[in-house]
């Protein structure tokens, strides 16, 4: 598998386990993390949808440099600054997302569809998580 897919995943897993410390927020907040959540996600399913149609997906690079640049400041205090940070940096070893591209032109098809599946995964990791920070209590 492709080392960004597997960050992206690991990130969402990690952040959907810490969906507990984020639904601590007060209501206000609580939609500010989970839009920041539905961004990301955003922005997986961007690049997956031109991945799948074998299209260049520009501009993504820059947007999950952004991300991970924000991270730390949109929810480190509610998850700790010392594991934002950890999560942040793993997002920015990763965002040049645009790279799956070329790895993925020389998968066969199969192989191209089971790793764009599991970047759908990622993004469900990160839209789940909004959502759950969303209708907490």
């Amino acid at each position: 598998m492709s080392a960004i897919i597997d960050t992206l995943l690991s990130v969402g897993k990690a952040l959907f386990g810490l969906r507990g410390e984020l639904a601590k927020a007060r209501k206000e907040r609580k939609e500010t993390v989970a839009d920041f959540m539905d961004t990301l996600a955003q922005t997986i399913d961007d690049t997956v949808a031109s991945l799948r149609i074998q299209q260049f997906p520009g501009g993504k690079c820059a947007e999950l440099f952004a991300h991970s640049q924000q991270l730390s400041a949109a929810i480190g205090d509610l998850i700790g600054i010392a594991k934002a940070e950890e999560l942040a940096a793993q997002l920015q070893e990763i965002w040049e997302i645009e790279r799956l591209f070329a790895e993925l032109q020389s998968d066969a098809p199969p192989e191209r569809e089971r790793k764009l599946l599991v970047l759908d995964a990622a993004a469900g990791q990160f839209r789940a998580t909004a959502a759950f920070v969303r209708v907490s209590p």
